[in-house]
């Protein structure tokens, strides 16, 4: 895991460049793409067997793991695949060469394979984050259940797979019925609260939501998904105060997890609190690049921004300043 140190020597010209990131596969050769995507693919059936019921920093760490295994597996083969036509080609001068596709215990001894698994990890992993139906779902589940979590109560059961079925198929005024049933059944059904704002959120009925993701806290004051969503609802009033507040309960709860502090970047600088919005997406950035979590782009760009508007207004000072505070030393390759 890198670490602080990493993060000594971001040029400014790289910096800048994050506000125009593009996936691999729109910049590199058609052979290179075809590659990653094709262990992106192998990953992304790796990645569906990865449980829903992960923290958000163990699912990237199992996403990870399934790019770095396939992109070491590809690595092996080829390797291989090297070894069988060197021996093809024997036959060439050795008239009684015998040619196999089955390589010995002794010829693999000899080989000298170096396998690289850094080698095209970020292009996959911009590609499975933009692709992988499974990667997305993982990356939006913060559904860690607690005591309230989940009803046993048979009705409010019923009622809330209901509204699952119903959000799942973009019908959110239905499921909004359903999930006030199941939470009339069981007032103390978490998840149902959670999904009923959800459902208001995406009506966007944002007065609403808030109300809902205040019930769960109520329930369940730790909730990820409630704090998490809460924030996002008064982001989308232009309710800025309140949602820098919001993450910044969440980040108590949660000091390690990186969207705490890339919500509260946001929030903070979009309400005009230019010095603690930049100082978190700092923090997030940092985060995000220590885990190889494929949110790091958003991060990238989000500072680009910032150092781009701050630079209009003649503030950049505020930018340095938080670059300085996390340890990151920004220089200019002209210089």
């Amino acid at each position: 895991m890198k670490t602080a140190n990493y993060f000594k020597n971001v040029s400014l010209t790289a910096l800048l460049a994050m506000g125009s990131f593009v996936y691999a596969q729109d910049t590199a050769d058609a052979d290179n793409s075809t590659n990653i995507k094709e262990m992106a693919d192998k990953a992304c059936d790796c990645a569906e067997k990865i449980s829903v019921n992960l923290t958000r920093e163990e699912t990237v760490e199992e996403i990870n793991s399934c790019i770095t295994a396939q992109i070491t597996s590809n690595q092996l083969m080829s390797s291989l695949k090297g070894l069988i036509e060197e021996a093809a080609k024997e036959i060439e001068t050795d008239s009684t060469a015998v040619v196999t596709d089955t390589i010995t215990d002794e010829q693999i001894k000899n080989i000298n394979i170096s396998i690289n698994s850094e080698e095209n990890f970020e292009e996959i992993q911009a590609y499975m984050f933009a692709n992988c139906s499974a990667v997305k779902t993982l990356m939006a589940s913060n559904n860690i259940e607690s005591k309230h979590s989940m009803s046993k109560n048979k009705k409010a059961l019923e009622f809330y797979y209901e509204g699952l079925d119903y959000y799942e198929k973009g019908k959110y005024d239905m499921a909004i019925v359903s999930y006030n049933k199941a939470v009339k059944k069981d007032p103390k059904f978490a998840f149902a609260w959670d999904n009923l704002g959800l459902s208001y959120r995406q009506m966007g009925n944002y007065k609403e939501a808030v109300k809902c993701y205040k019930k769960s806290l109520e329930i369940d004051p730790t909730g990820v998904t409630p704090l998490q969503n809460m924030a996002a609802a008064y982001t989308f009033m232009e309710d800025f105060k309140q949602a820098g507040e919001t993450y910044e309960k969440y980040i108590k709860l949660y000091p390690n997890d990186p969207e705490g502090y890339y919500g509260a970047g946001r929030a903070y600088y979009m309400g005009g609190n230019h010095e603690q919005g930049v100082d978190n997406m700092f923090k997030a950035f940092k985060i995000y690049s220590e885990t190889k979590s494929p949110y790091i782009s958003d991060a990238q760009q989000m500072l680009a921004f910032f150092y781009q508007d701050l630079e209009q207004k003649g503030k950049l000072d505020i930018f340095m300043q938080a670059a300085k505070n996390n340890n990151i030393n920004i220089q200019d390759e002209e210089e």
